[in-house]
């Protein structure tokens, strides 16, 4: 479960900051090109970013037996925090950062709406760190040196399903630690 949100972590720092949709040719599908393209118009500073994910609600249907006592109440309220670099290089060209953390996690983008500073944006993927494909949606407001967001995530394999809603916040912290 730790990889899910930390993955989805990544990839929702480097999505968190354009200012346009991704399907410019409205075809309905999403392509890497696309999504580049909005990538690379981000404003983002570079320097430390501290990222925090909150697991606010879990859901989980068909756990296998065994499973321990109390699991599920144990995620809820859970929080994690990273620390990532953000280069100059990747402050300018922060798209190549998103299709790393993207092929990492073999996503379909759905949906990439980054206007306004809002986003709004849905994924599948598959290859998260748990059996079976998962379905996020993330919403939130956005700017050069942080965001907040809510991400829904649902999907499952093998009978169990699993529906997880999570809090993200992410801020430049300051310059990037030596070395």
């Amino acid at each position: 479960m730790k990889k899910i949100v930390l993955s989805v972590a990544a990839v929702t720092l480097m999505a968190g900051c354009s200012s346009n949709k991704a399907d410019a040719d409205g075809d309905g599908n999403i392509s890497a090109d696309e999504v580049a393209k909005v990538m690379n118009e981000v404003t983002l500073e570079p320097g430390e970013w501290e990222n925090t994910v909150e697991i606010v609600d879990v859901q989980i249907e068909g756990l296998p037996e065994g499973a321990p006592a109390g699991m599920i109440d144990g995620m809820k309220g859970r929080k994690t925090v990273t620390k990532t670099c953000v280069t100059e290089e990747q402050a300018k060209n922060p798209g190549a950062e998103f299709f790393a953390a993207q092929e990492q996690t073999d996503c379909k983008i759905k949906k990439f709406d980054m206007s306004g500073g809002a986003i709004d944006s849905e994924m599948s993927c598959s290859n998260v760190g748990a059996p079976g494909d998962m379905n996020m949606a993330m919403t939130g407001q956005y700017g050069p040196s942080s965001y907040e967001m809510t991400m829904t995530m649902d999907g499952g394999a093998g009978g169990m399903k699993m529906n997880i809603t999570a809090k993200n916040n992410g801020k430049r912290i300051g310059k990037c630690p030596a070395g």
